[in-house]
Parts: C-alpha cells; sequence; structure tokens
C-alpha cells in the first residue's frame, strides 16, 4: 500500500508524536507513514531540567538523533506550560528574573536543537476554557503579567529568529474558545508580536466536535494570515466525561472514529492552503496518554494502528480520495 506521508504529499506533512521508546519499538510504521515527529514529552521544561540548572538531554538527543538520520522534520514541543515545569523556576523570582530563567531555556534547549527543529509551540494551553477569564491562571501569568505571551514570544524569536512560532491548543474547535484564541493572537498579531501559527491540537473524540465547528475554527484562524498546524490529534472512544471501561469498543464506536478521522482530514484537505503539518498524538493504540486521562488504567483505542501496530480501518479511509 502507499504510505500515508505519500498519499499526502502535495496536501500536508503528516506526523507523528513519538517517545524514546516509540522511536524503537514502533520505528517501522514511524519511517513507513511520517515524515514530521513531535516529542510527546522529551523536550517538556521538567523532562530536561528537573534538577535547578541541571539539563539532562539524554532522551531528547535520541529522538534528534532519529530525526537527522532518517530526513524527518521535526516540531518543537514547549517551552511555556502550566505543566511539567519545575516549580522552583517560579521560587523567589520577580518578573524580571523569570524572563532572564526562561530566555536562558530557551537558549540552552533552543540552540542545541536549532537546526533540526523547523517550529516551536512556545506558548501552550494558555486561554481559559472553563471561565469567563481568557488567559488561563497560572505562576507565567502571575509572574510576568497578562503580557506574558507577547514576552514568550519575542524572547522566541530573539534567541530562534529562523523557527516559526506557534500557539498551541486544546478545545480550539469550541465557539467560545475559539473566539478567545482568535481575539488573543489578533492582539498579539496587532502590538507586533512574531506569531507564525496557530497547533490546534486536536484531541477529539467520537461525539465532539462537529464539522461545522472544525471548518470555523479553521477558517477563524485562518483569518489572521497565520499558519496552522494540527498538532496533537486522537480520536477517543470515550466522551471525556465518559469514564466507562470497555473490553473492546463496540462496532458502533469504531465506525464512530472512522467518520470522525475521514471527516477532519476531508476538512484539512480542503485547507491545505493555510494547514501544512498534521501530526497525530502517538503511533499505534498500544501506547496512548488516553490509557490514563481522563479515567487512569482504562484502555482507550484513539489512533491509526492497532496495539499489533498494523493499519486500522480507518487510516484506508482517509487515504481513500
Amino acid at each position: 500500500m502507499i504510505s500515508l506521508k505519500e498519499k499526502y504529499k502535495d496536501y500536508f506533512k503528516v506526523g507523528v508524536a513519538v517517545s524514546e521508546r516509540t522511536i524503537n519499538s514502533h520505528k517501522d510504521v514511524i519511517l513507513t507513514h511520517f515524515n514530521s515527529i513531535t516529542c510527546e514529552n522529551e523536550m517538556k521544561y521538567s523532562s530536561v531540567c528537573n534538577e535547578k540548572g541541571e539539563y539532562d538531554f539524554t532522551k531528547a538527543d535520541k529522538i534528534v538523533q532519529f530525526a537527522r538520520e532518517n530526513n524527518i522534520a521535526m516540531r518543537g514541543h514547549t517551552f511555556v506550560w502550566h505543566n511539567q515545569t519545575p516549580r522552583y523556576i517560579f521560587e523567589n523570582v520577580d518578573k524580571e528574573g523569570l524572563i532572564d530563567v526562561l530566555r536562558n531555556h530557551m537558549i540552552t534547549i533552543g540552540k542545541r536543537y536549532e537546526k533540526d527543529i523547523y517550529c516551536w509551540d512556545v506558548v501552550n494551553e494558555a486561554i481559559e476554557d472553563k471561565k469567563d477569564e481568557v488567559l488561563r491562571d497560572s505562576k507565567w501569568l502571575r509572574i510576568l503579567g497578562p503580557e506574558f505571551m507577547d514576552i514568550s514570544f519575542h524572547l522566541a524569536r530573539e534567541v530562534l529568529p529562523e523557527a516559526k512560532l506557534y500557539y498551541n491548543d486544546y478545545n480550539e474547535t469550541n465557539p467560545i474558545k475559539s473566539q478567545k484564541i482568535y481575539e488573543t493572537v489578533k492582539g498579539m498579531l496587532e502590538r507586533g508580536v512574531p506569531v507564525d501559527g496557530i497547533g490546534m491540537q486536536c484531541h477529539f473524540n467520537i461525539v465532539t466536535p462537529t464539522e461545522d465547528e472544525l471548518r470555523r475554527a479553521i477558517e477563524l484562524y485562518a483569518s489572521l494570515g497565520v499558519k496552522i498546524q494540527v498538532t496533537e490529534m486522537d480520536v477517543s472512544m470515550f466522551e471525556f466525561q465518559d469514564h466507562r471501561s470497555l473490553e473492546r469498543p463496540t462496532k458502533e464506536m469504531i465506525k464512530m472514529q472512522e467518520d470522525v478521522y475521514e471527516r477532519a482530514f476531508r476538512v484539512f484537505r480542503e485547507y491545505k492552503d493555510v494547514i501544512d503539518c498534521v501530526t497525530i498524538w502517538g503511533v499505534a493504540d498500544d501506547y496512548t496518554w488516553l490509557d490514563h486521562f481522563p479515567a487512569r488504567n482504562r484502555k482507550n483505542w484513539p489512533l491509526l494502528f492497532d496495539e499489533s501496530h498494523k493499519p486500522k480501518e480507518v487510516l484506508y479511509k482517509i487515504m481513500d480520495f
């Protein structure tokens, strides 16, 4: 069969999230079907610098070397996030001190992989989606103030003048949150903040979002004149509030998942002029973060390849055009 990346070569790069383990255990699938990779966790702040001032790039280096050896593009994920960030960087520090810490972090990891990573998720998940507030409450916000996103992007451009810089978020098709994301990035662009693109995570499930919601969100973001990337796509067999456990998904659930993927990729193809990469958040169903979130130790089957790394029917459906 033709590979996924070959089928989509005239549309956009097709990426996948990988780990230190899966670049070995899932190597054949990665090399056959994908031409972009993102570290699932290995480049997050606490993964490379959990102890004060002590960086360990062992795992990240292995993944970057894998990309180099196999001529695969790499996305950088992520500089500024409220999660998986060491607590010590926020202790006994004022605004200028935290700016220095962030600049040094960007220099340390960004310059290390400057020739390997073509874009970075500079700020991740900073928009509130549960309350009326626009910005999520975080230590970044409390210490740096509401301009912390502006500061982060200016620092990233200063350190990495050639990289494409993205704002990345989830629930990005929700009409209320998508408007917040739009207004926030619009304001940043008007202030001259160097935002090159918006990352739509696209953590979907077999019920939501609707095709109209997806299409409206893409058009809203594209109206800003920035690029769009789908950065973390998977399709959970369960709605977020559904914490049931199943031995296997039903035939109806499988069909619903196939329909979601098929619709989404059809829409992505329509917007190929603004979407330049679509990344799936995991290689195969034997290893997915959704086995532990939102329900812990509950098996899920959200990806394009099954637990034996064989193509699922959904893979053929998104290639049937």
